[in-house]
C-alpha cells in the first residue's frame, strides 16, 4: 500500500495557511502560514521549501465561493494560485469550496484558546486544516 501525502492551502493576499495529511490517517493538521511579500505577490520561495520538504502527491486549494456558490474576487486569486502550483511542481491540484472555513476557524480558535482575538496566522493555518479535512472526508483515497 502506497501512502500518499496531501497539502491543503487557504489562499490569501497577505498569508496562505497550509495543512498536511496522508492517506493512512486521513487526518489534516495545520503546519504553517506563509507570509507573502509586502507588494502582495506570493512568497514562492517559502512555499517551495515547504512543498519540497513534504513531497505532497496532491494539492488541495480552498475555493472561496460566496454564499450562493458563485465566484468572487478571491476565487480568481485561489484558482490562479492553484494553476501556478500545478505548473511549478507538476502535481495534481484539486479545488474545494471553502465557504465559511475562516469563520469556522476563528470560532474554533476563540473557543480553544479562550481569547477574544485569534492570531491571523493561526486562523489561516486552521482554515487550511478545515479545507483539507473536508476534502479528505468527501473524497475516496485509493
Amino acid at each position: 500500500m502506497t501512502i500518499k501525502t496531501y497539502l491543503g492551502f487557504d489562499v490569501g493576499t497577505k498569508r496562505t495557511g497550509i495543512a498536511i495529511a496522508n492517506s493512512l490517517t486521513s487526518h489534516a493538521s495545520g503546519i504553517e502560514t506563509v507570509i507573502h511579500h509586502k507588494d502582495g505577490s506570493t512568497n514562492w520561495s517559502q512555499l517551495e521549501k515547504l512543498v519540497n520538504k513534504h513531497q505532497a502527491d496532491i494539492f488541495v486549494v480552498g475555493l472561496p465561493l460566496d454564499d450562493e456558490g458563485k465566484d468572487q474576487e478571491m476565487t480568481f486569486i485561489a484558482r490562479s494560485f492553484g494553476r501556478k502550483l500545478e505548473q511549478r511542481f507538476s502535481k495534481e491540484v484539486v479545488f474545494i469550496d471553502e465557504y465559511l472555513s475562516s469563520s469556522e476557524a476563528k470560532n474554533q480558535l476563540k473557543w480553544h484558546y479562550a481569547h477574544k482575538n485569534a492570531d491571523r496566522a493561526d486562523v489561516d493555518k486552521r482554515s487550511a486544516e478545515l479545507i483539507l479535512q473536508t476534502w479528505l472526508n468527501e473524497t475516496r483515497h485509493d
